[in-house]
């Protein structure tokens, strides 16, 4: 694993994980009440407000669900980006960068995956790192 992607997860706190072969994956939790999953992690449930949750890694791939081209951002961040909600398998909506992609090829439902992008750069010039996500390109899966 590369120096810049480990500081990058380190970043992300318990949100995000890699798998052996490399690839970016995020962690939620899932409510062993009812059943919930939720993304980022949480101590309580939203549906049942329950504190039975444990850590649940989430797939790798999702759908784009909705996305829009943002133009204006504090100072720091890359311009202009993409915005989009991510549909994962586990019934979850995550909000997040899309990245690598012209925003005219985007479609709704179209295969994304996750991996760890630099989204701009911090108040001294360091690169800001978080997890996006990137269409899926054939032959990719």
């Amino acid at each position: 694993m590369s120096e810049e992607l480990q500081e990058a997860l380190n970043l992300a706190g318990d949100a995000v994980t890699t798998d052996s072969d490399g690839a970016v994956r995020l962690v939620g939790s899932e409510c062993g009440d009812c059943q919930k999953n939720v993304f980022p992690p949480s101590d309580v449930c939203p549906e049942c407000m329950s504190e039975n949750l444990s850590p649940i890694k989430l797939s790798a791939e999702g759908k784009l669900y909705s996305w829009s081209v943002v133009h204006a951002a504090p100072k720091g961040w890359n311009l202009p980006f993409i915005a989009a909600y991510v549909d994962l398998p586990e019934d979850v909506r995550v909000f997040a960068h899309i990245v690598d992609a012209d925003p005219d090829t985007l479609e709704m439902e179209m295969s994304v995956k996750a991996q760890i992008a630099t989204l701009g750069s911090d108040e001294s010039g360091a690169p800001f790192e978080s997890f996006a996500f990137t269409p899926v390109q054939k032959g990719d899966s």
